[in-house]
């Protein structure tokens, strides 16, 4: 069996030197980490992780917490969370919810089991989670960061997308280009990120004196299924009431792009279609998407830095609650006039 003081011996440095290269510590030079890495690959060395465990109190293992991976959006976000971990050198455990309150409480539980050395929460998708179970993170001094939303009454650090500038600056725009009766599809709104932007959609509406009717709000499920088919079921109603359609993602928006084309109502000419996130396909839909851009590489790259800043108090009292905020913009495409 080969062990690090093999790997040390091949790559003529100290057991040490070769043990802090091995788990990307700063103190290396670039030059003997590379030497390092190689005498590894070349006698095949696979570090004991549980001896490490054992002997820093540490798994390696960050838990991820998200409802679901099926939107783009939250398949693109899983990606560049995991990348930004396996740079740092930790393994992610992902849990999927699905949303349900009772799911949340059993990923968590088996997160604090496993002992994962801290949590990252996806917020944005939490309909009604128990803050007894944050809690017990905090109970537990597990370093845990959320990741697109901050929840007032929580006390962890959280990296937050600025939802109301984006959803506003939408309705703005589309208020300047003359658009005056919308349909809004959303998710369930309760969901903190879909009542935010609910919220700034209602405020940008009522400074233009603008009116917003109960039923001018559809809450569906959020993907494609979603916005098709009350898409559908209203365009079939009345045609000529709305002449524009807000989703509160992209991924509703195809459904609804969908809908329209078999009605044969033609986009933007006889009706607008807007989505949010932005992810890579909204730019090559059959009719190219206007949407607000969030950027899902940065959220992620700066909610690992934020959680791994928050490593270095584990187990203690010590440490500061940190908030950064990630910034929107509107990208106009041909699905609006």
């Amino acid at each position: 069996m080969v062990t690090i003081s093999d790997v040390a011996k091949l790559a003529g440095v100290s057991v040490a030197t070769a043990s802090m290269a091995l788990n990307n510590k700063k103190r290396v030079s670039p030059k003997t980490r590379q030497k390092v890495l190689s005498a590894a690959k070349t006698l095949g060395y696979i570090p004991n992780n549980l001896a490490k465990s054992l002997t820093t109190k540490r798994t390696g293992v960050i838990g991820v917490f998200m409802a679901e991976i099926v939107n783009p959006y939250h398949s693109m976000l899983i990606h560049y969370i995991q990348k930004g971990l396996y740079r740092r050198g930790y393994r992610m455990n992902l849990g999927i919810t699905g949303g349900s309150t009772k799911l949340e409480e059993e990923v968590l539980r088996d997160f604090i089991a496993q002992k994962v050395d801290g949590v990252l929460i996806h917020t944005t998708d939490i309909i009604d989670f128990k803050f007894s179970t944050f809690y017990e993170l905090i109970r537990r001094k597990i370093p845990t960061v959320l990741v697109g939303e901050k929840i007032e009454g929580i006390e962890f650090s959280a990296v937050e997308v600025n939802l109301e500038k984006g959803s506003y600056e939408l309705t703005q725009y589309l208020i300047n280009r003359g658009y005056k009766r919308f349909l809004f599809l959303t998710g369930q709104k309760s969901a903190i990120t879909f009542k935010r932007r609910i919220e700034a959609f209602y405020k940008a509406m009522a400074q233009n004196g603008y009116p917003v009717w109960e039923s001018d709000i559809i809450e569906t499920h959020p993907n494609i299924e979603g916005g098709y088919k009350f898409a559908l079921e209203c365009m079939t109603r009345n045609r000529n009431l709305y002449d524009v359609i807000m989703c509160v993602n992209d991924y509703m928006a195809f459904g609804v792009l969908e809908a329209l084309q078999e009605l044969g109502i033609r986009v933007p000419d006889e009706i607008g279609v807007v989505g949010f996130d932005d992810i890579p396909f909204a730019s090559l839909a059959f009719i190219p998407l206007t949407t607000v851009r969030i950027p899902i590489e940065e959220l992620a790259q700066k909610s690992v830095e934020m959680f791994c800043s928050q490593l270095d108090f584990a187990g203690t009292e010590v440490g500061n609650i940190y908030y950064e905020l990630v910034d929107t913009e509107i990208v106009v495409r041909q699905s609006t006039r």
